[in-house]
């Protein structure tokens, strides 16, 4: 399944020195086959965040301007998808101190294992996020996830 996500249509530099795609921001014992493959195809790095239905965040990542990233073993479950653009992360606060944007996609995502004829069949997301004019987000309030 391909998704694909709005950005800011400005350009903002990025500092030196930042984490790498990849840097788990927060993370729980995963024992499941589920994966999430997130293309960051923005000029501005992101931390995507996984996060049960009460929003306590589950995976949180940092990824770099134009970087990939695959997220596997995630548990059989409903999740919401966060993300956060920006520059200048902040590990100590656990937040970018240049934040640009806060963004949440509006459908969960729904991991399932199955097994089928000795085969174990298993969800699978990729996601493209990109620079457009359009979203498939809906404007709403909403609370982001608290990565401390």
């Amino acid at each position: 399944m391909t998704l694909s996500i709005l950005s800011l249509s400005n350009t903002f530099g990025q500092p030196a020195i930042r984490p790498d795609t990849g840097t788990l921001i927060k993370d729980v014992d995963r024992t499941g086959y589920g994966t999430l493959v997130i293309h960051n195809n923005w000029r501005m790095d992101t931390v995507a965040v996984l996060a049960d239905q009460d929003i306590k965040p589950l995976i949180a990542v940092y990824i770099q301007a134009k970087g990939s990233l695959n997220i596997t073993e995630i548990d059989d479950g409903n999740y919401n998808l966060y993300f956060t653009i920006g520059n200048l992360w902040n590990p100590e606060k656990r937040i970018f101190d240049n934040v640009f944007g806060y963004y949440r996609y509006n459908m969960p995502l729904i991991f399932e294992t199955s097994e089928i004829d000795n085969e174990i069949e298993y969800s699978i997301y990729e996601l493209d996020l990109y620079e457009a004019k359009g979203s498939n987000f809906v404007p709403d309030y909403f609370e982001f996830p608290d990565l401390r």
